[in-house]
C-alpha cells in the first residue's frame, strides 16, 4: 500500500505541474471615435488598434465611439458600444496537456456591451458583473445593459445559455437562466421572456458586426459547449 500511496502522490505533483497558467489578453481590433484606456499604474490614455490589454485594464468610450476587442480563440470577441466603461478584471489562460481553462471576469458597471463567445472546457469561467448581479456565459450570444434608465434590457440572449445570479437591494440573491434561441430578454421587473424583435435586430447587426471586424479569418466557427457555469457573487 505505500508504494502504491507514494506513486499516487507522485502522479498527483506531475499533474499539478503539467497545468501552468499564463495571463490572458485583450487585442484592441478596431476604434472608432474616442475611446480611452487605463490601470491602477497608468493615466488615462487613447486607446488605438493594435494595443495589447491585460488583467486590470478599464476601457471608456466616448459619443459615438465604438472599441472591438478579441480575446482569443476560446473566449471570442465583445463590442463595447459608445459612452460605456468596461474594466477586465481577469484575464487568464490554464493549459493542463489535455485541456485549456479560460478564465474571463469582466466588470460593466455603465454602458453597453455585444459578445460572441466560442466553445469553452467545463473548467473555464466567463463571468460578466452588473451592478444588479453576475452573469455567467460560455458559447453564448447577445448584449448587455447597465445604462441607469435605458429602455433597453439589461440582458439579451440570441443564442446558448446563461446564467445570471440576481443581487436585489435586501441581500436575498436570486438566479435565472436563459436559454436561446429564440432570443430571450431579462428584466428585474418581468424576469425572462421572448427578446423585443427590434432589440433583437439591433443585437444580431452588432454581434455579427464585431465577429467580422475582430475575430481572425483562421479561425472557423466551433461547435459551441452551451452549458454555463454559475457565477459568483463577490464584494469586489
Amino acid at each position: 500500500m505505500v508504494p502504491l500511496i507514494i506513486l499516487f502522490a507522485l502522479l498527483g505533483v506531475a499533474s499539478s505541474s503539467l497545468a501552468q497558467t499564463t495571463p490572458g489578453r485583450a487585442e484592441v481590433r478596431s476604434v472608432k471615435g474616442m475611446a480611452l484606456w487605463s490601470t491602477n499604474d497608468v493615466l488615462p490614455r487613447p486607446l488605438k488598434v493594435g494595443t495589447i490589454l491585460g488583467s486590470g485594464a478599464t476601457i471608456t468610450t466616448g459619443t459615438n465611439s465604438v472599441v472591438d476587442l478579441f480575446l482569443g480563440a476560446s473566449a471570442g470577441v465583445i463590442r463595447i458600444a459608445e459612452s460605456s466603461t468596461l474594466s477586465l478584471d481577469s484575464l487568464k489562460i490554464t493549459e493542463t496537456g489535455a485541456d485549456k481553462k479560460v478564465e474571463v471576469q469582466l466588470d460593466l458597471p455603465d454602458g453597453e456591451m455585444y459578445f460572441n463567445v466560442n466553445k469553452l472546457s467545463k473548467a473555464s469561467r466567463y463571468e460578466i458583473k452588473m451592478p444588479t448581479g453576475v452573469a455567467g456565459i460560455r458559447g453564448t450570444k447577445g448584449s448587455f445593459n447597465s445604462r441607469p434608465g435605458s429602455t433597453k434590457p439589461p440582458i439579451v440572449l440570441l443564442e446558448g445559455t446563461l446564467v445570471f445570479v440576481h443581487a436585489k437591494p435586501n441581500g436575498q440573491v436570486t438566479t435565472h437562466t436563459l436559454k436561446a434561441p429564440p432570443a430571450v430578454s431579462f428584466t428585474v421587473e418581468e424576469g425572462v421572456k421572448d427578446a423585443p424583435p427590434a432589440v433583437v435586430q439591433v443585437a444580431v447587426a452588432q454581434v455579427e458586426s464585431v465577429t467580422k471586424t475582430a475575430m481572425p479569418k483562421s479561425f472557423p466557427p466551433p461547435k459551441r459547449n452551451t452549458q454555463p457555469t454559475e457565477p459568483v457573487l463577490t464584494n469586489h
